[in-house]
Formats: structure tokens, sequence, C-alpha cells
């Protein structure tokens, strides 16, 4: 007799649960329950059949086509996002949020209304902390000047948010050759001068390597000379200043090197 329940272990990546999520559509209509871990489980679940699935990019297209044309635009940027977000349970319930819009040859384009829904509201939760941390380093990416003219920036996000910045930076500085590293994750996204963004994994880069950042240069002083010279220092407040700049974000960041 086999289980009532599965258990798809996949990558930690959009790719790899949206090929969970085609995969388990066909077991949850089968009236056999779904769990989707995008990481390895601690321990193993009692009663539950373990499934490894394999990352497949065509599953994943298939997946991501169906929610952007029966569910539009709003929803596939919710589920991606929240796909990204570190939450343990991002993937089962980025799979139930969408049986719930598209389960029983259901439409239902105003599902993240929904909130009642525990998957519904974990998505919408995730998608609104995925969305901040984003923005955040639209404003708190710092490029410094690598040997050979590139620029080069080392950032450690929450979330594995790095390929959602590439649009932003690429209208930024189109002109120019760029990467920003995620240090954590070990992936960097690259930009070649007039050309597209890639990205790379598994790749460790040493800031303190000679060649990678070189010293700063005066316009890096300038910055910091700017920065100290608008601060008032009998208006300082250091608990605000936290609100607005998180500690965690600061270590590569040039107003606060030491």
């Amino acid at each position: 007799m086999g289980y009532e329940k599965k258990i798809l272990v996949c990558e930690n990546s959009i790719e790899g649960i949206f090929s969970a999520v085609y995969d388990g559509w066909h077991w949850e209509n089968k009236g056999i329950s779904v769990k989707i871990a995008a990481e390895e489980p601690e321990y193993p679940e009692l009663f539950a059949d373990r499934v490894d699935i394999t990352s497949d990019s065509e599953k994943a297209v298939k997946v991501a086509r169906t929610v952007r044309r029966k569910l539009g635009e709003q929803v596939y940027e919710a589920v991606c996002y929240a796909a990204v977000s570190i939450h343990p349970d991002k993937g089962t319930a980025v799979f139930y949020l969408l049986r719930k819009a598209l389960g029983g040859k259901r439409c239902d384009r105003h599902v993240l209304e929904a909130l009642a829904d525990p998957a519904v509201s974990l998505v919408s939760s995730l998608r609104i902390k995925v969305w901040h941390e984003i923005h955040r380093f639209y404003g708190f990416v710092r490029f410094r000047q690598m040997a050979g003219g590139i620029l080069a920036s080392v950032i450690r996000p929450e979330n594995d948010i790095l390929e959602f910045l590439g649009i932003h930076f690429s209208n930024r500085f189109p002109n120019e050759n760029w990467m920003i590293y995620d240090e954590g994750r070990e992936k960097i996204l690259v930009h070649e001068k007039e050309g597209e963004c890639c990205v790379y994994v598994q790749k460790v880069l040493n800031k303190n390597a000679g060649g990678f950042l070189e010293e700063p240069d005066e316009y890096e002083e300038m910055w910091r000379a700017f920065c100290s010279c608008i601060a008032i220092k009998e208006r300082t407040d250091l608990k605000l200043q936290k609100q607005f700049v998180p500690l965690k974000f600061r270590s590569n960041m040039l107003e606060f090197y030491e």
C-alpha cells in the first residue's frame, strides 16, 4: 500500500520549485497530499514518501507560462518572489496557492485576495518581504572599480534576489561591464557592455585578493566626504539610521568602511 503523502525534494530555485509543482500536480489529482521541500529535510517525515525532483526547464517554463496566461503578472510575480525567499515552507505554499487558483479547471485571477487561506497568506507575506529587500538593494548596492575597468559589487542578501537586480542595474549602467557577487550563495550576476545579464553559480571570489578590488579611488573618497559633510552631528539619531540602513547591509557599503 502506497503512502498518502509525498514530499517532493527539489532544488532551491524558481526552476526547481516550478518543476516540483508540475510533478506534484499529478499526485494531488490522485488524492495524495503533497509537500515541496526546497532544501534537504532535517528529519524524515513519518508516513510520507520522499520523491527527489530533478530541475527541468521545460516543466518549469510550462508552469510559468500557465500562471502568466491564466492568473496574470501579479500572481506570477508573487509566486516568483515567494520562491526565492528563505522560508522553509515556501514551496508548499506556492503549490497550494496555485492549486487554489487553478485546480478543478478554475482560473481565479484574484487568488491573492483570499488571505484567509494559509498558503495565500504566506505567499503574500513573502512577496512583500522579498520586494522590500530587492528595492533596498537598488539603493544599497555600491560598485567599486576592478582592474580592467570592470565595476564590481559584493552583497549578502537574506533572500536569493540576485537575478531580480539585473534589469534595474542593466538600465542604469547599460554601457558598463559590471558584476554583483552574492557572497553568501557564491553566485555572480555578470553584465557585459550593451549585452544581457548572466548568473554563474558556485563561484568563490576573495574580496581581498589582488586585482579583485582596487584601492579606494578619488571618487570613493569624494563620496565618503560628501556623506560626512551632509551629516549634522547634533541631529544624529542612530536608532532612526538603523531603520533606514540596517546593520546587515553595511558591511559592503562604502560609507561605513573603516
